[in-house]
């Protein structure tokens, strides 16, 4: 009975540090691709040639920011 029971814990241990470790690779794996998206998007931002665009609350129209109509 004793012997049973041990073997439902380490079990239990084993299943929970398992879904543990691939929870925190998924988490680590995202958190990379973030970084490189944000890095990516700070670069592309500092070339110049990228232009903000904001919604006209009138028209509903996506127009650059510094363009006034």
């Amino acid at each position: 009975m004793l012997l049973r029971i041990a073997v439902f814990v380490l079990l239990v241990v084993l299943v929970y540090y398992g879904i543990k470790s691939i929870r925190e690779n998924f988490r680590q794996h995202f958190k990379d691709i973030d970084e490189q998206k944000k890095a990516r998007d700070q670069s592309d931002r500092a070339r110049g040639n990228i232009v903000d665009l904001e919604k006209d609350q009138k028209t509903g129209v996506y127009k650059p920011k510094d363009k006034k109509d």
